[in-house]
């Protein structure tokens, strides 16, 4: 049996290990420039406006942590759900094109992102497989991982 570092194993069902420190951790940070932005800027329509946006910003990514990601050896499908209340879209291992890493940088890395390119129905879809801050070397290994759950040679 393998062990995995972003992968736990459910019989043939690999889930993707959640990030949810890093959602709580932008959540927590976006609502807390929100109240402050609110209890000590100026009271203005536009300032209200603002901190609505940043609360709503950090709810969005706190739902986001709820979501899953399972890719099922035997039925060869990748199911993704974005959000814990949402239905989770399906593909199968066939209708995979190539990971995608990228990242933006501003002197550093600030985020970098590594997904997956899904051809479905003739129309191309992006499937967020991981996401961090500051480096991209995780992005690799997550690639990796999924490449051997799916049976895929990264050699070839």
């Amino acid at each position: 049996m393998q062990s995995f570092k972003y992968f736990t194993q459910e019989g043939s069902v690999y889930i993707k290990t959640p990030q949810k420190g890093l959602y709580y951790a932008v959540a927590v940070f976006l609502f807390a420039i929100a109240v402050i932005a609110y209890l000590y800027g100026n009271k203005t329509n536009g300032n209200k406006v603002v901190c609505t946006l940043f609360a709503i910003l950090g709810l969005i990514i706190l739902l986001r942590a709820g979501a899953v990601t399972r890719f099922d050896v035997v039925a060869r499908t990748i199911s993704a759900q974005s959000f814990f209340f949402t239905s989770p879209n399906v593909f199968r291992f066939d209708d995979f094109q190539n990971f995608l890493i990228t990242k933006q940088t501003l002197l550093i890395t600030i985020n970098a992102t590594a997904t997956m390119i899904m051809e479905k129905n003739g129309k191309q879809r992006n499937l967020l497989l991981h996401q961090t801050m500051f480096f991209t070397k995780p992005l690799q290994r997550v690639t990796d991982e999924a490449a051997q759950i799916m049976g895929i040679d990264r050699n070839a």
